[in-house]
């Protein structure tokens, strides 16, 4: 009903901030966005009344397509978009702050195992930095670079004497042509 695909589904909190775009950018099409995000007067005059309850209805429905079936008890029983929309930003929004957390602690202790390739570490560092970034906190890229080379393997270990024999470090990008 939608147009999400199931991965675009909510299904935790690392994908709020996203499923919340994607589902604002849905609603705000028919203009009826303001049913989820805002506390809506249901009218006293008949045709406007049933104006307004299929449009709450159609948020609803939009809503419980939105998100993965493990969701849906959570929102299910609300009676309206906006209770919804408020349930699923209590339960998912909150914890934004423990998977900063997380996920900080992962960036700055991931290590590159011996014998993997490069491009792997490369690849699973700069997944770490996009999700940072989806919760809100974008890590400086000078500090991926210093985190990159404190955490290769000891088979690259020329590599960062050579980095560190420079005035200044290579930006993330030149980082990464230079290792590919």
């Amino acid at each position: 009903m939608n147009g999400l695909r199931d991965q675009d589904r909510l299904d935790e909190a690392f994908n709020f901030v996203i499923w919340k775009a994607r589902i604002l950018a849905i609603l705000d099409k028919p203009r009826i966005e303001d049913y989820a995000l805002k506390t809506v007067a249901v009218p006293v005059d008949p045709d406007a009344n049933e104006k307004y309850e299929e449009a709450m209805a159609k948020v609803k429905c939009m809503i419980l397509d939105g998100v993965k079936d493990h969701v849906i008890p959570h929102i299910a029983k609300k009676n309206t978009a906006r209770e919804m929309w408020q349930m699923l930003t209590t339960l998912y929004q909150s914890s934004f702050v423990q998977r900063k957390m997380l996920l900080e602690n992962q960036l700055r202790s991931y290590q590159m195992q011996k014998g993997k390739e490069i491009d792997h570490f490369l690849l699973r560092l700069q997944a770490i930095c996009d999700q940072l970034t989806f919760v809100g906190s974008t890590p400086d890229l000078e500090f991926m670079v210093s985190t990159a080379l404190n955490a290769v393997s000891e088979d690259w270990e020329t590599f960062v004497q050579s980095i560190l024999g420079r005035a200044t470090l290579p930006s993330w990008e030149e980082m990464w042509a230079t290792l590919r």
